[in-house]
């Protein structure tokens, strides 16, 4: 039930990668499906969802108050909140920032190497990319899947 989840996450994780930014269209279609499997799951209740959404407002709040993260990050965390129980939501999320900074400072190494920049000087995972600001859709996306992925082997 969560891999239609993870198909909206990745495009909102490709939309926020190239624009910084996530449109609420995608973020109303994400709260739509979570909404309708917390619904569905019995595993998932009322008491869950505020504790999640608690999580959620906690771990962005500060940063959107500060403007460091976009009110689009603070609103993915919300609409995901229905998805996971708390202690994997804190998992999706601090495993999505984990693989994510990872991610750009081996893109951030390799960029330093000479032989790769002369072939490939325009690269998408370049420095420039941290220096816009940390894109915390695709780190939700990727920590997303890692916990799934993690869940469905074990």
């Amino acid at each position: 039930m969560i891999l239609p989840a993870l198909s909206i996450l990745i495009v909102i994780a490709y939309i926020d990668w190239k624009q910084r930014r996530i449109p609420n269209s995608w973020l109303i279609v994400l709260a739509g499906w979570a909404a309708c499997y917390a619904a569905l799951s019995p595993a998932i209740s009322l008491d869950l969802i505020v504790i999640n959404a608690a999580i959620g407002l906690a771990l962005t709040l500060p940063g959107f108050l500060k403007g460091v993260i976009g009110g689009g990050d603070v609103k993915l965390m919300l609409a995901i909140s229905p998805l996971w129980p708390p202690i994997q939501l804190l998992l999706v999320f601090s495993t999505g920032i984990l693989s994510l900074l990872l991610l750009m400072s081996s893109a951030h190494f390799i960029s330093k190497m000479s032989l790769i920049t002369a072939h490939y000087p325009a690269s998408t995972l370049s420095a420039t990319s941290l220096q816009r600001g940390l894109p915390l859709g695709s780190a939700v996306a990727m920590g997303a899947i890692f916990i799934s992925l993690f869940n469905f082997i074990s």
